[in-house]
């Protein structure tokens, strides 16, 4: 078998020649994603692919290509609320910053080591965050260290140099035609700093234009709104206010933006004495439907007409004229929907003044005016706040199609690529591949090379957001100045913004320089605008940026109008439903490990995509899971891996976008398949008129959780407020002191007792707390096979159980780690004394004494223990393969037991703190990783002796009980049920 270099050509990397030569001393033999690892192997041995041992463990390994050390930034940068001491070595520093996701800034404070950043958490001072993270912002420090990051300008295809791209872009830039030929492709975003940009390109090139371009948000939102309020106005529900909500396919808990206030607010309000009530209309079991108090499942034709009549039950409620008329030629309801909707109108109207109605941004324009005007008919001034919509430019699905007719047509002679891999999701029918041929001059900038920069012929490495100065908004407004966390990791990187610069006349000043005259003249040119500066980047956010609330009335005979023009659900046939997936988004987390092997929330799928059908979908075309299918539309065709999932729409078949890559980062390529190649411009969210035909054949997906019922055990609980108070006992002999198979050691009274509380009552399953985990505890990701073996490694997991019914079932998700019994079985078991108890409560795993017996594991009821089958983290590459680990956690090596120690780090770090300072260890000064990353504070940590602290509380919560209590092991993490809130019309 030839060299590795000979089948894939490496890039190159400088600082590191001994490295690849050794990885190309070793063989490949599989293809696939994780390779094959036979066990007992110290190393991995032959039939490691070579993606597994460059796409997992390179990941922070062969990260040495990037540079030989890491640079500050020259410019001054801020620590977190305050003044930056000289580094002492050990002691982190924490940067206020943040990562801009579908055009709006979330805060981060990012943790760093001597200039190295190792984890990312929120900023509780900024709106969006409110010092929590999702996955995707847990993981996106992955993506800096990321060893097949672009290395190289490219011209054609060849490597050239940087200053030979900017000699370019200079001559450019010296035209007489006004811009006639010019063209920017861009995300559409909330930066000042590119707003300003923008208008400064425009001033001197008023024939140019700057097109919008998302793979996600095709701007039905601001057309609805600009249908209904004249102008596209955002909507900023208040979910902490509302006491009645009906979602029409909004997955409003964890759709970008907005999903990590949305969870905080809505799960806060829902834990008050009174709940909240949650109604969810959808076509596939998304995280807010599987939240639901009542959810009805629905082609994704027929959501529009159920909205129409669910208006039309207001109306009638309300004595609405307007509203009551649009039940006139509505679409036929069968007796499930019609039930569902008058119930869900009259809560609505038994809550005027606190009931919302929201619709996701799927929805056609029209039901997005009808909501507005729902809302306003249920009372002005409830639980909706508009703003100005500050995105420049506003998303136009139009916008695309009409460039790539210029472009064919010859008008365009220059364009710039900022946004993301515009050829790789693009509309099928909008041919910007072939489009991009006859434009003579075409530079792309971004993190890989992926489909689009093999289509231009500049191609500019991007920096990645913490290398970078830049600035940008929340929804609400709030401004962010985003500070870099390291100078440019990649010599040749581009700041995407420093394109853009020879055109608007600044290409001499840093993006650093332009950003801070933009921010000293909208401070109004202050004296002291150096102390006021550093305020803004210690604390994370601009105070007084926030917008106001409009005051706008609906335009209600045009509603209504678009709403009776609704073309017809369709009757037959099967629905394609098009859905941005919950871990690699539009696709370009898909070269992030991390999250390609997180488990999917609700189908636990990993490493891998799949054409979601119902159970009698699957049943009447005779699909079972893994089953090959063919789809076809419009003479288009795709063949796809089938996963039959309970609470889908019949005839309707959900295609997470994302996935099939061919170019960019060999971890992303070849996982899954394109759903993009079925998705038409007239149809960005759903397509009717598709067939599904079964195929020979069967594709293995790999899901991390193979059961999906309790059968009986009392695991994940929920029930009603009512039931809760009717079986008290039966609870309650959950929550006891128990003598089980494990006898108790002698009495002793620790200076602390550390416990845990998971609120499954606000646990939404979002993974937040999975990826921040990982992060935090140096959790290598083992690949595709390694996870169909069983043997994932993350510490914490999340379950999902389904209830009732498979058609519409129920749902509850329990995250579940090593719950640190008082009474531990694996401690009896183990022959080395590897795990033992400590006198605070941990049970704690000794490394250097595990000798791989996996006693422990069989003997562990909550199967939380994970154990090092091959050597995931070390020998390859060079010694920056430990740049993205916490340096507070020891990297454990093949062959030992591990699981989650309570962040035993931390614990640590705050005593240490503590006796420096000498004092005791404060309430809430200890949070775990998990804790803090959780957006809706559903887990608790503290110390279990301060009879005033938040987890004691929860132990002593009536609604608490204790996982397999009748096994004796008294853990010392308990789980909280989960309360339901149906109207008692439907039970």
């Amino acid at each position: 078998m030839p060299p590795l270099k000979d089948q894939y050509p490496l890039p190159v990397l400088a600082g590191a020649p001994r490295a690849w030569r050794s990885l190309e001393e070793r063989r490949g033999v599989s293809e696939q994603p994780g390779g094959e690892f036979p066990p007992g192997a110290s190393e991995p041995p032959e039939g490691l692919s070579r993606r597994a041992v460059l796409e997992l463990a390179a990941f922070g390994s062969a990260a040495a290509g990037l540079s030989g050390c890491f640079r500050q930034p020259p410019e001054k940068v801020m620590p977190y609320s305050q003044q930056p001491p000289e580094v002492t070595p050990g002691v982190p520093l924490h940067y206020a910053t943040g990562l801009t996701l579908e055009g709006y800034v979330r805060g981060l404070v990012v943790r760093s080591y001597e200039g190295r950043p190792t984890k990312v958490e929120g900023n509780p001072e900024h709106p969006e965050s409110l010092g929590a993270t999702g996955a995707h912002e847990q993981a996106s420090l992955l993506g800096l260290y990321d060893p097949y990051r672009a290395r190289v300008v490219r011209h054609r295809g060849e490597p050239t140099s940087r200053a030979a791209l900017f000699s370019w872009l200079r001559e450019r830039s010296q035209r007489t035609d006004g811009g006639a030929g010019l063209r920017l492709l861009v995300e559409p975003g909330a930066s000042p700093l590119w707003a300003d940009a923008y208008a400064c390109l425009i001033e001197r090139y008023p024939r140019a234009r700057v097109v919008p371009f998302s793979g996600i948000d095709k701007g039905q939102a601001r057309e609805g709104a600009r249908l209904a309020l004249g102008r596209p106005i955002r909507v900023l529900p208040r979910w902490a206010e509302a006491r009645t909500v009906v979602s029409l396919e909004d997955d409003f808990l964890s759709t970008l933006p907005g999903s990590l206030r949305a969870a905080r607010e809505f799960v806060s309000a829902r834990a008050r004495p009174e709940l909240n009530r949650l109604w969810v209309v959808e076509s596939h079991l998304s995280i807010t439907g599987a939240f639901a108090d009542h959810r009805l499942r629905a082609r994704p034709s027929r959501v529009p007409h159920l909205a129409r009549a669910l208006a039309a039950e207001v109306g009638r409620a309300l004595g609405h004229p307007g509203l009551a008329s649009l039940a006139n030629g509505a679409a036929s309801l069968s007796e499930t929907e019609r039930r569902w909707l008058g119930v869900a109108a009259r809560d609505l109207v038994d809550h005027r003044g606190a009931a919302l109605v929201s619709a996701g941004e799927r929805q056609p324009a029209a039901v997005h005016a009808l909501a507005h005007l729902l809302n306003e008919a249920l009372g002005p001034g409830g639980p909706v706040r508009r703003v100005e919509d500050v995105l420049t430019p506003l998303p136009d699905a139009s916008a695309l199609p009409t460039l790539v007719e210029e472009m064919r047509a010859g008008t365009v002679d220059t364009l710039i690529i900022t946004a993301w891999n515009p050829v790789y999701c693009a509309p099928v029918d909008v041919p910007l591949a072939e489009a991009l041929g006859r434009v003579q001059h075409t530079v792309y900038c971004a993190l890989e090379e992926d489909e689009t920069a093999a289509a231009c012929g500049w191609f500019a490495p991007a920096s990645h957001p913490y290398e970078t100065w830049g600035d940008g908004r929340a929804p609400n407004g709030t401004a962010t100045v985003l500070q870099p966390l390291s100078a440019p990791l990649i010599e040749a990187a581009v700041a995407p913004l420093e394109l853009v610069a020879p055109f608007t006349g600044t290409l001499e000043a840093s993006p650093y320089e332009r950003l801070r005259a933009l921010w000293h003249e909208r401070a109004g040119r202050p004296m002291q605008f150096q102390a006021t500066w550093e305020g803004w980047l210690a604390a994370g956010v601009v105070p007084g940026t926030e917008l106001p609330e409009l005051q706008v009335r609906v335009d209600e005979a045009a509603v209504l109008a678009a709403a009776r023009g609704l073309p017809p659900p369709a009757e037959e046939g099967i629905e394609l439903h098009f859905v941005p997936d919950p871990k690699v988004y539009d696709g370009r987390f898909g070269g992030n490990p991390w999250l390609q092997e997180l488990p999917d929330p609700m189908t636990q799928v990993t490493w891998d995509n799949a054409a979601l059908v119902s159970p009698a979908t699957a049943a009447r075309l005779g699909l079972e899971r893994g089953s090959r299918a063919q789809l076809e539309l419009r003479g288009r065709t795709l063949e796809v891996a089938v996963l039959v999932v309970p609470g889908q729409a019949d005839d309707t078949v959900t295609l997470p976008l994302g996935y099939g890559r061919t170019r960019g980062s060999p971890v992303a390529q070849g996982v899954g398949f394109n759903a993009y190649t079925l998705r038409y411009q007239d149809s960005p969210g759903s397509a009717p008129g598709a067939r599904l035909t079964s195929l020979e054949g069967h594709h293995e997906l790999v899901l991390a959780q193979e059961h999906w019922r309790m059968e009986g055990r009392p695991l994940a609980l929920q029930t009603t407020e009512a039931q809760l108070k009717a079986h008290t006992d039966m609870l309650k002999g959950m929550q006891e002191p128990k003598e089980g198979l494990y006898s108790p050691g002698p009495p002793v009274t620790p200076p602390h007792r550390w416990g845990m509380a998971i609120d499954l009552h606000r646990c939404t399953g979002c993974s937040a707390c999975v990826v921040a985990c990982q992060a935090e505890n140096n959790i290598p990701a083992v690949g595709k096979n390694e996870v169909r073996r069983g043997r994932e490694m993350h510490w914490l997991r999340i379950d999902r159980y389904f209830l009732g019914d498979e058609h519409d079932p129920g749902v509850i998700t329990q995250p579940l780690m090593c719950v640190h019994c008082e009474y531990a079985p694996c401690e009896y078991v183990c022959p080395v004394n590897a795990t033992v108890h400590s006198d605070e409560g941990l049970n704690q795993m000794i490394y250097n004494r595990c000798i791989g017996t996996r006693y422990c594991s069989n003997n562990c009821p909550y199967k939380v223990r994970r154990f090092n089958y091959l050597d995931y983290t070390g020998g390859h590459g060079h010694s920056m393969a430990r740049m993205h680990r916490n340096p507070q956690v020891t990297v454990r090596s093949r062959g030992v037991m591990e699981k989650c120690t309570y962040c035993v780090q931390r614990i640590e770090t705050a005593r240490i703190n503590a006796r420096v300072e000498d004092r005791a260890i404060r309430e809430g000064e200890v949070r775990t990783a998990c804790q803090q990353a959780c957006p809706t504070e559903a887990i608790v940590f503290g110390d279990l002796n301060r009879r005033e602290s938040h987890v004691t509380h929860l132990h002593e919560d009536p609604r608490h009980y204790k996982l397999l209590h009748e096994l004796g092991t008294s853990p010392r993490t308990v789980h909280l049920v989960r309360l339901k809130n149906p109207h008692e019309a439907l039970g």
